[in-house]
């Protein structure tokens, strides 16, 4: 929306397009990680036939919790997030016991290793990727404006911390990193609690990419949802299920992509990633510029306390970075790229031209879609005079 403003209806629909193929490309590390974990209980390996079903099964099961709708997805993270946090709260306390030497923590070790910082930067823009899709479900919060921010606050905090704590002590429970490859923090559970707290780690961790990928698919979900509402893509998208208010189409559509998707490796994914985040970031820089300068007096209650030229000096090293991790992709994944930004264009103007022209999948609101005998649940349904708190 902002970027209409700022621009015109076409860079309206690439950034949307941007963040959406983004968000779909995510999708399909979920359940990748997902059975590395589960396959580590079981000390085995797969075919990649066999690793694929087990990778579509997970997809599966993610699609139907997502389909109960956004209450569900949201208490059943909620819940699941204290259950994954409890196995590292107890190695955390053995580990008080276990530890005697501290001093790692003030170590510098890095003259000992060569360090990639080009993939190092890569996966740092991966794992900062997302921030901004909580935004697809504002729709679904009441009083978001006061709500939402606490709650950003909270989860940025609750996330370091039980990322940095654990990281932490397992760097001094295990002080050989030579050692350290992906799964290696079990391993350090496994010195201080023994075999069952090993097992835990892995099973805590393969419920943590679930439940992240849960929490990612449903906004991922809501944002081709509103894309719909705003007649960027059909308004067949935007259909939500009457009782569980879930976009069922999209969640379908979503799915569709991630079973593909998760034929390519880990490293590819994340440079595909990466190269719609950073397209989305830096026309998110230029739009936000370009209304500062059009539109001085839109309101802006979280606005940067800067002027025009300190937001561009501000915005500068991400600027900056973005292009040198976009020039260090490799040219199969900027060809690959390359060929679907060309085809988000084709599909701006295809469905541009079929909406002139009249075809039916183009025409009429998402409330007037109807799907196996049912009509799209409408916001405006709520809209009716209530005599509801705000408390």
């Amino acid at each position: 929306v902002w970027a209409s403003l700022a621009f015109n209806e076409f860079w309206g629909f690439m950034g949307g397009y941007f963040s959406l193929v983004e968000g779909v490309v995510n999708l399909a590390v979920f359940p990748t990680v997902t059975l590395d974990y589960l396959l580590v209980l079981f000390r085995t390996e797969l075919d990649p036939v066999t690793a694929w079903f087990g990778k579509a099964l997970i997809s599966v099961f993610v699609v139907a919790l997502n389909m109960q709708g956004v209450n569900f997805v949201g208490r059943s993270s909620y819940l699941l997030s204290i259950l994954i946090n409890l196995p590292l709260g107890v190695m955390i306390i053995l580990a008080l016991f276990y530890v005697k030497d501290y001093s790692p923590w003030l170590d510098s070790r890095q003259n000992d290793y060569d360090t990639n910082w080009t993939f190092f930067l890569g996966i740092l823009v991966f794992n900062l990727s997302g921030y901004d899709n909580v935004g697809s479900v504002a729709g679904q919060v009441k009083k978001p404006g006061v709500t939402m921010p606490k709650a950003m606050i909270v989860a940025i905090i609750v996330g370091s911390v039980s990322f940095l704590v654990p990281l932490m002590f397992g760097a001094v429970i295990d002080t050989n990193y030579d050692n350290w490859r992906a799964g290696h923090f079990a391993v350090a559970g496994e010195i201080v609690g023994g075999r069952l707290l090993f097992y835990v780690l892995v099973v805590a961790a393969a419920m943590s990419r679930i439940t992240h990928f849960m929490a990612e698919l449903c906004t991922n979900a809501f944002f081709l949802q509103g894309m719909a509402d705003e007649r960027m893509v059909p308004p067949v998208f935007g259909w939500k299920h009457p009782s569980t208010r879930a976009p069922w189409v999209s969640i379908a559509a979503n799915f569709a992509v991630v079973v593909a998707m998760v034929t390519l490796s880990l490293p590819e994914i994340f440079e595909f990633s990466n190269f719609f985040t950073i397209s989305g970031v830096v026309l998110g820089l230029a739009t936000t510029i370009k209304l500062r300068i059009t539109h001085p007096d839109v309101p802006r209650p979280y606005a940067i306390p800067v002027g025009t030229t300190g937001l561009i000096l501000f915005f500068f090293p991400c600027f900056f970075l973005s292009v040198y991790v976009i020039c260090c992709l490799s040219i199969f994944t900027a060809s690959v790229c390359t060929g679907v930004v060309i085809s988000g264009i084709l599909a701006h103007y295809a469905l541009n031209e079929a909406r002139l022209v009249g075809w039916s999948g183009m025409q009429g609101t998402v409330e007037e879609v109807e799907l196996f005998g049912v009509k799209s649940f409408s916001d405006k349904q709520e809209e009716a005079p209530q005599h509801r708190s705000d408390v």
